[in-house]
This record gives C-alpha cells, structure tokens and sequence, in this order.
C-alpha cells in the first residue's frame, strides 16, 4: 500500500453546542490538517496522487474555514463543530475533490485543535457517508 500526504493551517472560532458549560464558551484554535490518501498502485506518472493536486484539495477546503466562525457556515448547520465535524467535512470535499484518481483506495483526515489533542476520519474513497 502507497500513502502520501500533505499538512496545512488554519485559524477558526467555534462554540461547542455542550450540556457542560464550560466546553460551550466561544474559542478559537490554531489548527492543524492532515490529509494521507492510500492506494496499491502507482499511475502511468508513477504517482499514487499529484501532491500538487491533492494540496489544492485541502486548501481549497480550508479557505472557507479559516478565519471564520465554524458555526456560522453552511456546512456545518444544524451541527456541532466539534474537531471531529470538521475532520469530516475536510474528508468529504477532498474525497469529492479527487473522485477522478481511480487509483485511491482511501483517504485519512487528521486535524489537530491543539498540540497534544486530534481526531481522525479514515474511510475509502468509496464510502459515500
């Protein structure tokens, strides 16, 4: 199995919809975006997916994230922006974003709200969810 990946950053404020209220106040993170795909076969390029493409993936996505109030946007309504909806959101418009690369058999979306704190979302490209 191949896997390549690339890392970008972001900044975004969001509130936790929580019974404790103290996980509910408003707050930003610093985060942080993994994106691994996976595959057993190499293209003709002999490239499991152009690390040029799959970035424009991941940053075309966090564009719409970063600097913003998670809980204001259109993909997150009737959600609680918590690091793991957003790890799916990012898994799910990368996916969408790569559907041509028949060589992908799976994509991981790791996204870190802090140093020591993460959650992953790691399903093949197949899974429509």
């Amino acid at each position: 199995m191949f896997e390549v990946g690339v890392a970008r950053t972001f900044h975004a404020l969001h509130q936790l919809e929580a019974v404790d209220p103290d996980a509910s106040h408003e707050h930003s993170h610093d985060y942080r975006a993994e994106v691994v795909a996976r595959g057993e076969r190499l293209d003709e390029d002999a490239m499991l997916v152009d690390l040029d493409l799959l970035g424009e993936a991941l940053s075309e996505c966090l564009a719409e994230l970063d600097s913003a109030d998670l809980g204001s946007l259109p993909a997150f309504a009737g959600r609680n922006t918590t690091v793991e909806t957003v790890a799916e959101h990012i898994w799910t418009h990368v996916r969408d974003r790569l559907a041509r690369a028949s060589s992908l058999a799976g994509l991981r979306v790791t996204v870190y709200e802090s140093a020591d704190a993460w959650a992953s979302v790691d399903r093949p490209v197949a899974d429509r969810s």
